[in-house]
């Protein structure tokens, strides 16, 4: 189902693009950002270690669920308890419009944005199906479609310049567009929920592909892909594209929010801060496709700490999104060749890793937990990075 709160369209909630819950606007960049980044917690390493222990007490060998054993694990690291359960699901949708979608780059036309959006709110979208098949609900938010769909609590823009001529926002609209992602993530997420992380924007793909260029220093024309299916001939309008915005910024720097403004986009912005918020709330952050794990990336440039609570719900059959994923040091829990966005496959994803935490925590009720030492440690090596994925 769409939760109450995408159906207030129209409704002002909490504080707009002028008036901050995180503090004024006319604070320094770098200390609007730095509020971001101070508020995520750091990871329980001890509850991590202690369940996977207790795992190894049970009727079935340590790891034998393979991936989603080590995503139990994480889990407990970051509710900072051995004792695990299933997660409450709550699927976002972020949307923006971008202007390089004018050249052609989407099997969408470049105003049907504002049309998945609505059908995303009215819980008629494939999304909606598959969170309420994991028990979950849907949240989207507007930060910059074109026009004007009644919803206005996270707006910043109407829609990003064309990235191949010109800068996709300001950087005071980028950072605008991150604390909106922050507050919305504030708003659509209690502490301690699986947080699935997705996303609607026509075009959104080649701002993705060139940020992830930029982020990687990869080239360009290895990481573009199909995106919404287009053919060979929109593959290679879409490459040059890209090289067109990366030759226009060459000169950048490594800032990621002003790699951002130069070639991102609203919703790519919004979900920079919810990833950062999301994990300041204590949720388990599952990431959908290529523009959520870019946007994840960059959220990780600004505070590495992020990175424990992330999950990579799938990956999907954008060059650019193994990449990325690479570059996070993420495995994907799914790999069905997906490329339908909206959030869809991190809420395909929350079913598996619920199962898993039903069963870890079954685990945990049944068994007591080790001896620890005099300093509190439990009697057991730290696990390795794979075992704590």
């Amino acid at each position: 189902m769409v939760s109450a709160a995408a159906d207030r369209s129209g409704q002002e909630t909490g504080a707009g693009a002028g008036e901050r819950a995180d503090g004024p606007a006319t604070a320094p960049p770098e200390e609007r950002l730095g509020a971001l980044a101070d508020a995520v917690g750091g990871f329980d390493r001890r509850s991590a270690r202690l369940a996977r222990v207790i795992a190894a007490t049970g009727a079935r060998p340590v790891g034998s669920l393979g991936r989603l054993d080590e995503i139990g694990w994480q889990v407990a690291g970051i509710l900072r308890t051995h004792r695990v359960r299933p997660l409450p699901v709550v699927v976002s949708v972020l949307a923006g419009d971008h202007g390089v979608a004018g050249h052609g780059v989407s099997a969408h036309r470049p105003d049907s944005t504002a049309r998945l959006f609505a059908e995303i709110v009215a819980g008629q979208a494939p999304v909606c199906a598959l969170a309420a098949r994991a028990g979950g609900r849907v949240e989207a938010a507007d930060l910059g479609i074109r026009t004007d769909t009644g919803d206005r609590r996270y707006k910043i823009g109407n829609g990003t310049a064309d990235i191949s001529r010109a800068d996709a926002m300001t950087f005071g609209q980028a950072l605008d567009a991150i604390e909106a992602g922050a507050r919305f993530a504030r708003d659509a997420f209690p502490a301690g929920t699986l947080a699935a992380c997705g996303e609607i924007g026509v075009g959104n793909t080649t701002s993705a592909t060139a940020l992830a260029a930029r982020l990687l220093g990869a080239d360009p024309r290895d990481l573009v892909g199909k995106g919404s299916g287009v053919g060979e001939e929109t593959v290679g309008r879409k490459a040059r594209l890209v090289e067109q915005a990366l030759e226009r910024t060459a000169g950048l720097g490594a800032d990621p929010v002003r790699q951002l403004a130069a070639l991102g986009g609203y919703e790519l912005c919004g979900n920079v801060g919810a990833v950062l918020a999301a994990a300041a709330r204590g949720c388990l952050v599952v990431l959908d496709g290529c523009m959520t794990a870019v946007s994840a990336v960059i959220a990780c440039r600004l505070c590495p700490a992020v990175r424990d609570y992330l999950v990579a719900s799938h990956v999907s059959t954008e060059p650019a999104h193994r990449m990325l994923l690479e570059e996070l040091g993420l495995r994907p829990v799914l790999d069905l060749e997906m490329r339908l966005g909206m959030g869809s496959g991190a809420a395909l994803a929350a079913g598996p890793v619920n199962a898993v935490l039903a069963v870890t925590e079954l685990t945990a009720a049944s068994k007591s937990p080790p001896a620890a030492s005099p300093s509190g440690a439990v009697r057991t090596a730290d696990p390795s990075e794979s075992e704590r994925r």
